[in-house]
């Protein structure tokens, strides 16, 4: 769990919130996939993902999940997209980030991933998904659709304070 919000000038109360992060990484028309080694999505395929720890950003988190689950160390491009939903009650955001990685040359040390690959749009159908939600981004992200909105920050603000928005930069299609 994560508390989402601020208590700012007292306006603004925390909520628990579930957040999660997945890397969309591309390269040469392939995806970064990983496939679930237990759990209640044991042997299902999905993006490098998972839960954004305390005092953490969600930026941070998802390049820890690229690195923990494949031993690829990224870049990110832009945020592509958010899912909110209910969950026990409590919000559930998940954030997907396009992620560009130094090397392909993947290694799994993840007791949680028991194959890594990288797939083409062709190979996204008979894959068994963590959910609807992976299989339309990574489908979105090998069919041509890939669009992710670039970071921004004021002048006055810390590396850790981000502004997602639709502007000039927002066609980065990374690689």
């Amino acid at each position: 769990m994560y508390i989402y919000g601020a208590m700012v000038f007292g306006g603004m109360a925390g909520v628990v919130c579930d957040l999660g992060v997945a890397a969309r990484t591309i390269h040469d028309n392939k995806i970064l996939l990983v496939k679930e080694a237990k759990g209640s999505f044991e042997n299902c395929w999905g993006l490098p993902k998972g839960g954004v720890d305390s005092g953490e950003s969600p930026e941070t988190a998802v390049i820890r999940e690229l690195v923990e689950e494949t031993g690829l160390n990224g870049t990110i491009i832009g945020l592509s997209a958010v899912r909110s939903t209910m969950s026990r009650s409590q919000p559930a955001v998940f954030l997907c980030y396009d992620v560009s990685v130094d090397s392909i040359e993947t290694t799994n040390t993840s007791d949680e991933i028991c194959e890594i690959k990288w797939a083409k749009l062709e190979e996204l159908k008979d894959l068994t998904w963590v959910s609807q939600t992976m299989h339309n981004l990574a489908l979105d992200g090998l069919s041509g659709k890939r669009m992710s909105l670039k970071s921004s920050r004021p002048i006055s603000k810390s590396a850790s304070y981000n502004v997602y928005s639709v502007n000039s930069h927002s066609n980065n299609t990374g690689q």
